[in-house]
């Protein structure tokens, strides 16, 4: 199989020369920079407790999406970008090693551009990937959906330790690396790109791992805490944790200082990177900086309340992320309220790199994502192209569904399923909130006191079951009857509450 994947990479190789030839030398390279579980409570432009501050000092010269929101796990938030498409038409949902990843039927970002740009296009990948396992060619499968290149974790072996980690390049275990991972991350992306930048524009996944657990000491020389201690507390689901325990998925201030610290480490090694790619490019350079959840609980900085309000969850602290966007060939700078998800960048940074809408949807395929290359331009339009965004969580195995969707004002309807969910009051299988007006989600509007803008629930609402009804696992877990009773309930008693 790897035999055959080299002539197939040495052959698209020929042909990129060859197109190579005739790519219009303004053609950017496309990097995209990913920070592991990074909501908007500590990050650079939201945060006024800034961890950051390269990429703060970034704020003033990019486009800075106030309003993106994405899936509350990796997997599925990582296969929605890189496909353009939800997790419920491809199964890429959950975050289990055991359970199935992207299917080799799909096609990610990168294929796209290597099949449908005009310009030439390497493309490579970097880091974690999260997206492979058996059935779709296992450590093969980033090369297989696109990358020319890649270095990393292409399953979940390995991928969350920071020394003493096992490294592929292109399917094949190279070696085991000592050197701390943010670093040894940096230091592979700049030497390809000092050789590959030459010939082509390039467009580059790097995906850290940072900030993401195991919480602990970053190089010294990467934060400004000093000398901290070693970290030898281990995460416990018991709620009562030994001496050497933290409570997982709660919040945790004794691991402050260490989160700090690794934030620190992730925006030292970005800059570094940013700054070494500008000084070898033959051409302009789009950063892409994003969170791909929201924070974790332990160190979630919103609100004390950290379970039930961080990732994994469809309030804002697990689903609404920075996005930012900086380069020569970026606008302005600017503040944008335009709703998006990340399924977006996959029409958007292919329309940048050169290809045809008719392409983004080949084959039929439903697209989810829609291009926000008109904000990017800095043009001015009377609304924004995405009415609502849409996310879930849970799967058919292990966790109970919860369906969710925001619209352009804020307004926010989560469903949550009625089988399975055991945790939950009747009175909470629907949840309405306010998100400009109550950014924490503290008062569901349907409970008192209840103030309802009725014509903005049942459209969350038909967007909601429009999404379920077109999967047929979904349909299964999906109460349509129900929810709409609950809701009409929650309506009459917010009436009778006004009048």
């Amino acid at each position: 199989m790897r035999f055959l994947l080299s002539i197939l990479i040495l052959l698209s190789g020929m042909a990129m020369s060859a197109c190579a030839d005739r790519s219009d030398t303004d053609a950017p390279h496309i990097v995209l920079l990913i920070a592991d579980d990074l909501g908007l409570d500590l990050a650079p432009c939201h945060s006024q407790d800034v961890r950051m501050p390269y990429l703060q000092s970034q704020c003033g010269r990019a486009l800075v999406f106030d309003r993106a929101y994405t899936h509350p796990y990796c997997t599925a938030s990582r296969a929605a970008l890189m496909t353009g498409r939800h997790p419920f038409r491809h199964g890429a949902a959950d975050v289990r090693m055991q359970a199935p990843k992207l299917p080799l039927k799909e096609v990610t970002i990168a294929e796209l551009i290597k099949q449908h740009s005009d310009q030439g296009y390497q493309t490579a990948g970097f880091g974690k990937w999260h997206l492979a396992d058996d059935k779709n060619g296992s450590a093969d499968n980033p090369n297989l959906q696109g990358f020319d290149h890649y270095e990393g974790n292409p399953r979940q072996h390995d991928t969350y330790k920071y020394r003493n980690f096992d490294w592929f390049e292109n399917g094949e275990l190279v070696g085991n690396v000592e050197t701390y991972k943010t670093s040894f991350l940096v230091d592979r992306v700049a030497a390809y790109f000092q050789t590959a930048n030459r010939s082509a524009p390039q467009f580059t996944l790097v995906s850290f791992t940072n900030p993401h657990k195991p919480y602990h000491v970053p190089p010294e020389h990467l934060h400004s805490f000093g000398a901290l201690s070693e970290l030898n507390l281990q995460g416990t689901r018991s709620d009562t944790p030994g001496p050497k325990e933290y409570r997982a998925n709660r919040r945790e201030p004794r691991l402050d200082r260490y989160y700090f610290a690794m934030l620190e480490a992730l925006d030292n090694e970005i800059k570094r990177l940013v700054e070494t790619l500008q000084q070898t490019s033959d051409r302009p350079i789009v950063f892409v900086f994003l969170g791909d959840n929201g924070s974790a609980a332990e160190v979630f900085a919103a609100v004390d309340d950290a379970q039930v309000r961080s990732k994994a969850t469809l309030y804002d602290g697990g689903v609404r992320v920075p996005l930012m966007l900086w380069g020569e060939t970026i606008e302005g700078s600017r503040r944008s309220e335009q709703l998006v998800h990340l399924a977006d960048l996959f029409p958007t940074l292919a329309s940048l790199a050169g290809v045809e809408e008719a392409h983004f949807s080949d084959g039929g395929r439903q697209i989810d994502g829609i291009s926000f290359r008109t904000e990017i331009d800095g043009a001015q339009s009377a609304a924004s192209p995405r009415r609502f965004s849409f996310f879930e969580r849970g799967n058919d195995a292990l966790l109970p569904f919860a369906f969710g969707a925001v619209d352009g004002a804020g307004h926010k309807l989560i469903l949550r399923e009625t089988e399975r969910q055991t945790n939950y009051s009747a009175g909470r299988l629907v949840e309405f909130y306010d998100t400009e007006t109550d950014p924490l989600e503290a008062h569901n509007l349907f409970d008192a006191p209840c103030s309802v803008p009725e014509e903005r629930v049942m459209p969350l609402f038909d967007f909601i079951a429009s999404k379920a009804a077109e999967n047929e696992a979904h349909s299964a877990w999906f109460n349509e009857r129900l929810y709409q009773e609950r809701i009409q309930q929650a309506l009459a008693q917010c009436r009778a509450h006004s009048n």
